[in-house]
């Protein structure tokens, strides 16, 4: 973890009197920024991604965007006996709009579940939506609040048994336990381990998952910027950016098309976290991303293939009223 480095004391005769209070100062600057989870909270969150990708193939360009709105909620059980903690997940609900080539466009949304699709080759996408709707899972942490199980995916992958081999391969990818507890591992892994004062930074290795067995994996810095007011709290304002991205393959998937090789480029990045520190939660996470690889190599069907790729995503992700 790296910080940047205080500023130096100047020592003479006269000023040493005042080194004592200089160092006050400092520690009452100083923060501690954790999470929390008390029995019997629900955070309800409203997360809002926005996504544009242009890939080039032999001077072909196919383009694609989507923007998908979830709502999940989050409410920590009772401690149990063991001095485990049981945190739930569940999704509430998903709509998704696509724009995919060829002028198709699909919209997806878990509240209109009797909506068809008349696409055949994406109506798996529908089903996998649907059956996402309302399902639940448990994280369970330890005494110093690390992950040490995932239950009740069970229920959710016996219901994608009676779905399409597509949408049951998504869901089943989707709800693999290590990456349930990587996704919330680095959700709440992402605050710095020592008292922090303005200016200090550190450093996290972050993924998303992609389709075909594929990540993406990000480099990003963190900053604590002080303090902020919202709705009458002073909330822990923390700036992120993104200082180096690239795609591997976690070499689980088996889809036709993939990107082998990439040398990617981040052309913007910039995002903003709200914390409360007293409650021991985010209140809102805004980021923002531009990435372009010149340079990359694609496979289709083990065929290798030069092209290019460029790559935005915009994020929103809110604290609703309705959480207590």
């Amino acid at each position: 973890m790296k910080f940047r480095a205080r500023t130096a004391w100047a020592f003479t005769a006269t000023t040493a009197v005042f080194i004592g209070l200089g160092y006050a100062d400092q520690a009452q600057a100083q923060v501690k920024l954790e999470y929390r989870f008390p029995e019997g909270r629900a955070l309800k969150y409203k997360a809002t991604v926005k996504t544009k990708q242009t890939l080039t193939i032999q001077g072909m360009e196919v383009e694609t965007s989507s923007e998908q709105a979830s709502v999940t909620r989050q409410t920590t059980g009772k401690k149990r006996d063991d001095s485990n903690i049981p945190v739930e997940e569940k999704i509430e609900s998903v709509r998704i709009e696509l724009s995919l080539p060829g002028g198709i466009n699909l919209t997806i949304d878990s509240n209109e579940p009797d909506a068809k699709i008349d696409n055949p080759q994406l109506a798996f996408l529908g089903e996998a939506i649907k059956a996402n709707s309302g399902a639940a899972y448990t994280v369970v942490l330890d005494g110093q609040n690390k992950v040490k199980a995932v239950e009740g995916t069970e229920k959710i992958l016996e219901k994608a048994e009676k779905l399409s081999e597509q949408a049951r391969n998504l869901i089943t990818a989707q709800m693999k336990t290590e990456k349930l507890k990587r996704r919330f591992e680095q959700e709440h892994g992402n605050l710095p381990e020592v008292l922090a004062r303005p200016g200090d930074t550190w450093e996290r290795n972050e993924v998303i998952d992609i389709s075909g067995g594929q990540i993406l994996a990000f480099k990003k810095k963190y900053e604590y910027a002080g303090t902020e007011a919202l709705n009458n709290k002073t909330l822990d304002k923390i700036k992120t950016t993104v200082t180096g991205v690239e795609i591997k393959s976690e070499g689980d998937g088996d889809a036709p098309f993939k990107l082998l090789k990439s040398e990617l480029k981040v052309l913007e990045s910039d995002g903003t976290v709200l914390f409360d520190r007293e409650g021991g939660h985010v209140v809102s996470q805004k980021s923002k991303l531009h990435v372009k690889g010149d340079k990359v190599t694609y496979s289709f069907n083990g065929n290798e293939l030069p092209g290019a790729i460029e790559f935005s995503m915009d994020v929103d992700n809110e604290l609703q009223p309705s959480a207590k």
